[in-house]
């Protein structure tokens, strides 16, 4: 994985400094060497974190066809680069090296755009296409790799994180009403495309753009699609077990050493399974709060501790494993990191453990581990697939906390229900791309929770893992994200999905458990799904309220422009008891919300952001 950035004007491009600072913004993404490519009115600059061809890799990569010149920055993992390299040579194509790098130059060179749909992989790139003087962007199918892009005076300039593009100089960070609900209305998610910048735009998950005579198209290659399901239920359960197998030793290709996140759930236990069995001497990490053990109090989302199944996992696969504990001082003080990484406010401390345990992992001298994300989005793991009281709601089922969202911002900053018809408005949009073919209610429900949660819910922890481990200089491969998985069961009958039997009892991600329950002990395959840990420490908490006093105390914080202040001290006052939702579901309860609130303000302050109403 790499961090890649770039931008094309109308000019040529006289010297090296703006392509330097971009490149120096995100020197974090990769560790093991930077370049810039610069030519006529294009420059390209690339951080690379050597995984494949480690010696021949270097990018920015150039290649002369047909006395044709093509340049190419890109971040990923190309899964089936044998197939395509085998495509091409049969097509005349010889190559100087063994990485997909080239693969995709190539691909690219002999199909143009219609590259994406011979590709399986995780990627973003861009390519500088010398005879049409253009640019071709593009994202992967489900959005796993970042692209940030802004088209302004005639310029258009792109970056894997939003501080490559205000690196470039041409544009500073704004914040207007719009960003601002936003912001409030679904944060820290936000609607695919947008940002909380003005003016600054993220390539959406399965589209490409191509920037040309001062214009940027923006194209759909990809989206779920609705399909009859022909297959028995018995071919479904035996077809995931080859999908997910399929793809978890597609992504154990690599020239240095494979790790894996084991938290003793479903998900990860499978692919840490699959990867013993093709990997020797495993390394595999969990993550755990100091003291949880004891502060642990077991919840309707949460009712067991994942240190007692991870054990149960390293000793039934004999793996190393190293447990990887975060205090309550580490926790708050990368509250501030994770908002560097993410360039936004983010998921508070859910982002901060996850920071600190890709640091810890990666101090292992560590370049690579798998990742169990992607698999609830998808097989319906999570509690509004099924209970009704969040299907049925209007808003986002893993936010519905309209209330307290409006509370959080001053009264004159937003008319009464601007922030609740934001949402509703956000959500009608995202289900206009749904195009049912059943006439089954259960079923259609189901595809229109289950696609929202792929396009706003999965992309927040994609994206989460994604900036907090580059950040590390550590890459996160998630096999249950390949697109093959999530075309085939996205279109698995909902009720199999959920294992409904006459009593209308659900199992959860009941297609997965019955594919893997040969293959794991049945302690895991019973258990109860159960989110990414967080702290339950009263320390930690105590921590939160005193520094956002202090940032409420401070007349010169910049936060103080846009929250009700009064609202937020009354909730610390009554340490959070007068809340009656959550802010993000499960993950971000009062003590991440209070965490939000402090990372917005540093954010405020550390980007220094022009706030205009």
């Amino acid at each position: 994985m790499c961090g890649i950035c770039g931008y094309m004007q109308n000019d040529k491009i006289s010297d090296d400094i703006i392509i330097t600072n971009m490149k120096n913004s995100i020197l974090q993404r990769g560790n093991s060497e930077n370049n810039i490519y610069l030519y006529n009115n294009v420059a390209l600059g690339h951080a690379r974190l050597s995984i494949i061809d480690i010696k021949n890799g270097k990018q920015p990569m150039e290649r002369i066809v047909d006395n044709k010149r093509y340049t190419i920055s890109y971040n990923g993992e190309i899964y089936n680069t044998n197939i395509l390299k085998n495509i091409l040579i049969s097509k005349g194509f010889e190559f100087e090296t063994e990485c997909d790098t080239e693969v995709l130059l190539y691909l690219y060179i002999a199909f143009k755009e219609n590259m994406l749909k011979f590709i399986n992989g995780i990627f973003a790139f861009a390519i500088y296409d010398e005879y049409d003087n253009s640019i071709f962007i593009a994202k992967d199918r489900l959005g796993i790799k970042p692209l940030f892009y802004t088209v302004k005076n005639d310029k258009f300039i792109f970056s894997s994180e939003i501080k490559g593009i205000f690196a470039s100089g041409f544009i500073s960070p704004v914040i207007g009403k719009e960003e601002l609900v936003e912001l409030f209305a679904l944060g820290p998610a936000h609607s695919p495309g947008k940002t909380y910048f003005k003016d600054v735009y993220e390539l959406k998950a399965g589209y490409y753009g191509i920037y040309k005579n001062n214009t940027l198209k923006i194209e759909k290659y990809w989206d779920l699609k609705e399909k009859k399901m022909l297959d028995s239920d018995e071919d479904v359960i035996d077809n995931i077990k080859f999908l997910v197998t399929d793809a978890t030793k597609k992504q154990l290709v690599s020239d240095v050493g494979i790790s894996s996140m084991l938290s003793g759930g479903l998900d990860s236990s499978i692919i840490t399974k699959i990867a013993t069995d093709n990997v020797h001497n495993l390394h595999t990490y969990s993550i755990n709060y100091e003291n949880n053990d004891n502060d642990f109090v077991a919840n309707s989302y949460q009712q067991t501790k994942d240190s007692d199944f991870v054990k149960l996992m390293v000793k039934y696969l004999n793996t190393t494993h190293k447990n990887i504990i975060v205090n309550d001082k580490d926790l708050f003080n990368t509250l501030y990191e994770a908002v560097i990484a993410r360039d936004m406010p983010s998921m508070a401390d859910i982002d901060s453990s996850m920071y600190i345990f890709c640091r810890e992992i990666a101090k292992n001298n560590e370049k690579v581990v798998l990742s169990g994300e992607c698999s609830d989005e998808i097989f319906g793991g999570y509690p509004w697939f099924y209970k009704e009281h969040l299907k049925n709601a209007k808003g986002f089922p893993w936010a519905l906390s309209e209330n307290l969202r409006e509370n959080l911002v001053k009264e004159k900053l937003f008319n009464k229900g601007d922030i609740f018809e934001y949402i509703l408005n956000s959500k009608k949009n995202t289900l206009k791309n749904i195009s049912h073919i059943s006439e089954d209610k259960f079923e259609n429900e189901f595809k229109e929770i289950n696609y929202l949660t792929i396009k706003y819910f999965m992309n927040t922890l994609v994206e989460r893992t994604d900036r907090m481990s580059m950040r590390n200089s550590l890459e996160v491969r998630v096999p249950y994200a390949d697109h093959r998985i999530f075309e085939y069961v996205y279109n698995v009958d909902a009720k199999l999905k959920l294992g409904l039997r006459d009593n209308n009892e659900v199992v959860e991600k009941y297609i997965l458990k019955q594919a893997f329950k040969n293959d794991i002990p049945t302690d895991i395959i019973e258990r109860k799904k159960s989110p990414f840990p967080k702290t339950y420490s009263k320390k930690y908490l105590e921590i939160l309220e005193n520094k956002l006093i202090e940032i409420l105390d401070n007349k010169n914080s910049k936060i103080l422009e846009i929250i009700n202040e009064n609202y937020v001290r009354n909730l610390i006052k009554t340490h959070g008891s007068e809340i009656t939702e959550n802010l993000f579901g499960q993950l971000m309860t009062y003590p991440q919300t209070l965490a939000f609130l402090i990372q917005i303000d540093y954010w405020l302050t550390a980007y220094n952001i022009k706030i205009i109403i």
